[in-house]
């Protein structure tokens, strides 16, 4: 990628600058799915490799959910945050790879949501229990209620998915199911 950057920066035409966007852009994708490919071999090698450690779960949520506030703008979606009563919620967890679930997800909700949509991560204490429960609500285009129970599947895209946005692998949700339930969690998807 480097590369093309530089060589963006030597054209003189507007005309070429599009052409390496567009090549920029491809190669971002081919990488995504590379490190994709290579998360879930991963996995099912059981080597994915958590490094577990405490952390407060409001900033962290806060410093994900700047980091895709470029993203959202550029899909016209508005991105918001509800906090829990308390002003910190630690836990115990892989930052990064719980910066990877909670990516996929944002990228998910923005990403196959409307024009002038929202998104809504909400961190609540689950009553009675010791666990915290993290939601991310979305303005977009749902999912089918046949494609619901294969969701979290490898490679699987839901049929009007795959009509919003072209690219995807269909393996974020499978990465994100498995980065979750390593930490002893849930996840589910209503539409």
């Amino acid at each position: 990628t480097w590369a093309m950057e530089s060589l963006r920066g030597e054209l003189t035409t507007p005309a070429a600058r599009e052409i390496v966007d567009k090549a920029v852009g491809a190669i971002n994708q081919l990488l995504k799915i590379v490190n994709d490919l290579l998360d879930v071999a991963k996995i099912e090698g059981g080597r994915f490799g958590y490094q577990f450690q405490e952390l407060d779960l409001i900033p962290f949520v806060e410093e994900t959910l700047a980091q895709a506030q470029p993203v959202a703008k550029a899909y016209d979606v508005a991105v918001y945050l509800e906090k829990p009563a308390e002003s910190s919620l630690r836990i115990t967890g892989d930052p990064q790879k719980l910066g990877v679930a909670l990516a996929n997800l944002l990228d998910n909700a923005i990403k196959y949501n409307v024009k002038n949509g929202e998104v809504v991560v909400k961190i609540e204490r689950v009553p009675g229990k010791p666990f915290v429960a993290v939601s991310v609500r979305d303005t977009g285009i749902g999912v089918p209620e046949e494609a619901m129970q294969k969701l979290f599947t490898k490679f699987f895209r839901s049929e009007n998915a795959s009509k919003a946005i072209v690219e995807g692998t269909g393996l974020g949700l499978y990465i994100v199911k498995n980065i979750i339930r390593r930490h002893g969690g849930q996840i589910f998807a209503q539409s």
